[in-house]
């Protein structure tokens, strides 16, 4: 695995003599593109598979990584500094912002260039919002890096700005694809890359490598359909498999020696002084009560909604052949089809097979399997005490 802090040490040894902060500036945007192949510190690929930094941008699909990135701020920023007049300096100065909003929102070009400044930007919540365009295309708000919007506030307080208040940010697109395109003779790449839609592109990109789940993305790009956004990124065969086998073979497996086990959903929690009883619903929804102590209930942090497993040790377990012939106080009772039978003198082991697939398992003496006259196929309820129900939390 790449060292980083030799990669570091080596870049000092080679730009000996450079400016400190040209040196600063590389070195971070070396970090940037390492973060890209996944090869940040701390990341150990062969253990720990990152899937936001294993992708690929498929083919055809023109972006810049952090390090052009970087360097195209770093020219847009010398560029705006290098004017002859104040009057050149503050239509770059714009024009800058321009890009800085086009890097950092994703917005296309035609959305940045129609913000009102005095509407669109939210100081407070350091957001813009992007208007949508037609009755069908809704507003979105979008999260911008709070050092931009502290600059564009600054920017906004200047002399100049005041008397174009609201239209700071609207300048002739032409203009605007022409000064990044012009950028080409500053940075290390072609001029095809320089242009609002790779910006924007960068910007997905850039996102989804730090983990931004992609119906996050989707909302800040605007896309109608995540299956717009997933065009972003794309995983080899032997990644996905990689991937796949790391995690299927991190699934949490629970290994307990009772016989009946149910898993699902809490539905609905009734507390007293001492005791707190719990429904949990399976996903075929089946109902399982089981009464626990307080303190338990608030040592498993349970609530509706989360995922608990419900375990039942065979001997607990009561049977009987049918329902109507008795009545029984126990919540718990779900008809199955005998599908075993297996014992000795004194403990019968009978299995069954609830509607739902599910298996449960009674542990009886000989003497109730001859009283019950049991045998395979026998339709039979299996029943037990809410407070023979064990709870477990993952």
């Amino acid at each position: 695995m790449t060292n980083i802090k030799g990669v570091e040490q080596r870049v000092l040894e080679v730009t000996a003599g450079m400016d400190s902060q040209a040196i600063i500036d590389l070195l971070g945007a070396m970090r940037g593109l390492l973060r890209d192949r996944g090869l940040e510190p701390g990341c150990d690929q062969a253990r720990d598979p990152r899937p936001s930094r294993m992708f690929f941008v498929p083919e055809g699909v023109r972006y810049l990584d952090s390090m052009q990135i970087e360097a195209l701020t770093r020219a847009i920023d010398a560029w705006a500094k290098t004017s002859r007049t104040p009057q050149i300096h503050f239509s770059r100065q714009r024009l800058r912002l321009v890009y800085l909003m086009l890097r950092h929102s994703g917005a296309k070009v035609g959305e940045v260039l129609t913000l009102d400044d005095t509407r669109d930007l939210d100081f407070e919540a350091n957001e813009v919002i992007i208007r949508g365009g037609s009755t069908e295309e809704i507003d979105r708000r979008v999260v911008l890096p709070k050092r931009f919007m502290d600059e564009v506030r600054r920017f906004l307080d200047t002399p100049g700005a005041l008397g174009l208040r609201g239209r700071i940010f609207r300048l002739d697109q032409g203009f605007v694809r022409r000064k990044i395109s012009e950028q080409c003779g500053r940075v290390p790449f072609s001029r095809e890359l320089l242009n609002p839609t790779v910006l924007r592109h960068s910007r997905a990109v850039e996102l989804l490598r730090q983990g931004v789940p992609l119906p996050v993305v989707q909302r800040l790009l605007g896309h109608a359909s995540v299956v717009l956004t997933s065009g972003y990124y794309a995983f080899s065969e032997g990644d996905s498999k990689r991937i796949l086998n790391h995690y299927v073979q991190k699934e949490p497996v629970m290994r307990t020696s009772a016989r009946n086990t149910f898993l699902g959903t809490v539905s609905a929690v009734r507390s007293g002084e001492v005791l707190t009883e719990v429904v949990l619903r399976t996903k075929s929804g089946k109902e399982i009560v089981s009464v626990i102590t307080g303190d338990s209930a608030r040592n498993l942090g349970i609530s509706e909604g989360k995922n608990l497993a419900a375990i039942i040790k065979a001997p607990f377990v009561l049977l009987a052949k049918e329902e109507g012939k008795s009545l029984m106080s126990t919540r718990n009772r779900f008809p199955a089809t005998v599908t075993k039978i297996h014992g000795d003198d004194v403990a019968v082991e009978v299995t069954g097979a609830l509607d739902d697939g599910t298996t449960m398992c009674a542990l009886i003496t000989d003497e109730s399997v001859d009283n019950l006259s049991l045998k395979l196929g026998d339709t039979v309820w299996f029943f037990f005490k809410a407070m023979s129900v064990i709870l477990i939390a993952e």
